[in-house]
């Protein structure tokens, strides 16, 4: 083990009380290699994807942290592409770990090609050659590791998003090129000082990114843990210590890689951590509690339409037209030609329906006829206003193929409230629940249920999930959300049936749509939600 010199008698960090630090000032500096330079001949090495997201973002997150401390006290350089060319980052990673105070926590981040090969751990700089990759590559033992046991620091963290699984095929080296080596790094451990790097894959493994997350996926676990969405990473006090965090990196990103990505191969996270005693990175303060109507806004959907829905289904044997007579025989299975003719079956009903909606829609809207759109075919229809557009559809009960089952909607245009009385008038109690269709939700199924347990630990309530058919469902205090992933559905039930009664207690819930709807609360953010889909491979 390597001795710390100049530094006899520090006392430990990451020991103080919760309401104190062991640092007073951060110096952070990160780096992204996303694109390299283009050499005069040859091509650049490999570019890796969302390395510039991935050095925003925590660059970010740091600045948050650790806003509570004087503003000259917080530094944080951001060195991408062009401005990280081995020259820069050795006389700017020089002069910052030159002044860096006893008192001081040092940050360092790095996202790009990073490797062991031509005398030990490497990462790779704008103008790293091909053809010398000792000579145009930083050296993390001697441009980073022994500058910083040799600095007044007692404190640095180190995170590297970085593989050599591009590097490797691409560079000519007579050493074998291959992951960081974890070893390298604990040679820098000693109880004088505290150190903690944070590696993003272990040897032989791949550091994958996601086209879900825009980030690295080990970059996007690290960022949820400092943003301090991982309360499974804290301590009691609250407390992102460098054991919780390496404890939820790798638990988090094998499960993801697994679970959400079509790769054959692994990830597992290392961390070389100083001493038995936990460093307290960051606390965390208790979020305010969460008003019961607004628990589900962090789900969020890009929804793209709102209406209310009632269902009807019987026996086929049972409908006018049926008859045994006529040689007519209950459907045992699902088929296009059984739907085909139950709407037969079904028509005349829906046209008088509609003719009878027709003309209550004239009379309590006080409308004329090109003000009220009546459209009918063979077992459907639907009917336009202004206030509203109704539509009925009828087929195959999908669930029983023995019998028929007809849909209604009512779908609330801008402005409905100012007929409130005719709408309740027209429909009556036709309807059970209020759906909001969407074409991508943020969350993956699994994340969605962790987040309808989240909602039930601090709201109370009931979660089921079947991840068969992508069905969550959350039930508080009589009213039922269902969430299907499949169907790309939200169905909200009260346990009654209604019209604008429905739509009334619908809209005292917040959620996290997209687009604003005339039967729902404002949304709470007009961000568009990340679509969720496969992911191929990274850097």
């Amino acid at each position: 083990m390597m001795t710390r010199r100049g530094s006899a008698g520090v006392e430990p960090v990451g020991l103080e009380a919760p309401s104190e630090r062991g640092f007073l000032r951060v110096t952070a500096f990160v780096v992204a290699l996303e694109n390299y330079r283009k050499p005069s001949n040859g091509d650049p090495l490999p570019s890796v994807d969302f390395a510039h997201a991935d050095a925003d973002a925590f660059a970010d997150i740091i600045k948050r942290n650790y806003a509570g401390l004087d503003g000259d006290d917080v530094s944080v350089h951001v060195l991408k592409d062009a401005d990280a060319s081995l020259t820069a980052l050795r006389d700017e990673l020089k002069y910052t770990i030159k002044n860096l105070a006893a008192d001081e926590l040092f940050i360092f981040y790095y996202a790009g090609h990073g490797f062991h090969g031509a005398g030990g751990n490497r990462l790779s700089t704008y103008d790293t050659n091909r053809t010398n990759i000792e000579d145009t590559s930083l050296s993390m033992r001697d441009d980073l590791l022994e500058p910083l046991m040799d600095s007044e620091c007692r404190q640095a963290l180190v995170f590297v998003d970085a593989c050599a699984e591009k590097f490797s095929g691409v560079v000519k080296s007579r050493d074998v090129i291959s992951n960081l080596d974890a070893s390298e790094v604990r040679e820098f451990l000693d109880s004088a000082w505290y150190l903690g790097v944070f590696l993003s894959c272990s040897p032989g493994e791949k550091s994958y990114p996601s086209t879900t997350l825009k980030h690295g996926v080990w970059t996007h676990f690290l960022l949820e843990a400092l943003e301090g969405r991982a309360p499974a990473a804290l301590t009691r006090e609250r407390w992102l210590t460098d054991f919780g965090l390496r404890d939820h990196l790798r638990q988090e990103v094998p499960r993801y890689i697994t679970r959400e990505m079509q790769v054959r191969g692994s990830q597992t996270p290392q961390a070389i951590l100083s001493g038995s005693n936990s460093f307290r990175i960051h606390h965390i303060p208790k979020p305010p509690a969460v008003p019961a109507d607004a628990a589900l806004a962090g789900i969020s959907l890009r929804n793209n339409s709102e209406f209310l829905e009632g269902t009807e289904t019987g026996e086929i044997r049972c409908l006018p037209g049926f008859s045994r007579a006529k040689k007519h025989t209950v459907p045992t299975e699902a088929s296009d030609s059984a739907e085909a003719w139950c709407q037969r079956l079904l028509s005349d009903r829906v046209a008088e329906e509609l003719q009878e909606l027709y003309e209550a829609a004239r009379s309590a809207l006080n409308a004329r006829r090109k003000d009220v759109r009546k459209a009918d075919d063979t077992g459907g229809g639907d009917l336009d206003t202004a206030a509203f557009r109704y539509s009925i559809e009828t087929g195959q009960n999908p669930d029983d193929p023995a019998e028929y089952i007809i849909r209604r909607r009512l779908e609330l245009r801008d402005g409905w409230d100012a007929h409130r009385a005719a709408i309740d008038e027209i429909f009556g109690n036709e309807f059970d629940r209020l759906v909001v269709e969407f074409e991508r939700m943020d969350d993956t199924f699994d994340a969605l249920v962790e987040k309808l347990e989240d909602i039930q630990e601090s709201q109370g309530g009931e979660v089921h999930d079947d991840d068969r058919s992508e069905r969550a469902t959350y039930e508080r205090d009589g009213v039922t959300f269902t969430f299907d992933l499949k169907q790309r559905r939200l169905e909200i039930s009260f346990g009654r049936s209604g019209t604008l009664e429905l739509v009334d207690a619908a809209q005292k819930f917040q959620f996290g749509t997209s687009r604003a709807s005339p039967m729902l609360a404002a949304p709470t953010s007009q961000a568009v939600p990340t679509p969720v889909r496969r992911e191929l491979r990274r850097r």
